[in-house]
């Protein structure tokens, strides 16, 4: 449900810019020829969900530890309101504990150990609702895949969240930019990251996690150059 609405939200986001770029031009202003391409890096806090699997009939869950995450994007500005942009980031995770389950009862738990990460490749839409002297409010989002992979131990033992693999990814998010100069912002923001059917193998090579999900919640602060 949450990745349609992901889809949903970006998908008409996307024509709501395709639009508003063919709109009249005494609606919506051009930006200035120097501001239409843009860089961006950023970095941040980010809060994840513990990330559940199906394992042999089995439910199995990891609660992952506060990490990071840090990125970059390249953006064009299509009008005074709206920016398309292509990003890569990625995300890591300590693992905190785990347990399975069976109907309901669980049957397993304990500490877990070891780390998994999210890398992004995103498509995103931005617009820009609010002006504020030289602060602007923007909402907005992306789709495109992530690759999520994982080297856990459960209990010490040889078991755990291995390798993985690519799934469908999205993300909405919401923030205020700040002109320092003609040229840089300074970008305060907040993600929420979806990543679905993401497979995992078992570190001790006896079977797979299916259908991994990773949702996360990220708070970045970034730096954009227009050129």
């Amino acid at each position: 449900m949450k990745l349609r609405l992901l889809a949903g939200v970006s998908i008409l986001a996307l024509g709501l810019g395709w639009s508003s770029a063919h709109a009249a031009d005494a609606v919506v202003d051009a930006p200035r020829a120097e501001d239409l391409w843009y860089v961006t890096l950023f970095g941040g806090a980010s809060f994840p969900n513990d990330v559940k699997t199906d394992y042999d009939g089995s439910r199995y869950s990891v609660d992952l530890n506060t990490g990071f995450v840090i990125g970059g994007a390249v953006g064009r500005r299509i009008n005074d309101v709206f920016r398309v942009e292509g990003e890569l980031s990625y995300a890591r995770y300590k693992a905190s504990s785990f347990s399975g389950s069976y109907d309901g009862v669980v049957f397993n738990s304990g500490d877990a150990a070891g780390n998994l990460s999210a890398t992004y490749l995103l498509a995103n839409v931005w617009a820009d609702v609010a002006h504020f002297g030289d602060a602007k409010l923007y909402v907005g989002g992306g789709i495109g895949a992530a690759y999520v992979t994982a080297d856990t131990h459960f209990d010490g033992d040889d078991f755990g969240y291995g390798p993985g693999g690519w799934g469908f990814a999205g993300q909405l998010g919401t923030g205020v930019t700040y002109a320092v100069t003609q040229n840089v912002d300074l970008d305060f923001g907040y993600r929420f990251k979806a990543v679905s059917n993401v497979d995992l193998d078992d570190n001790d090579g006896s079977n797979t996690y299916k259908d991994a999900k990773l949702y996360s919640h990220n708070l970045q602060f970034g730096v954009i150059y227009k050129f």
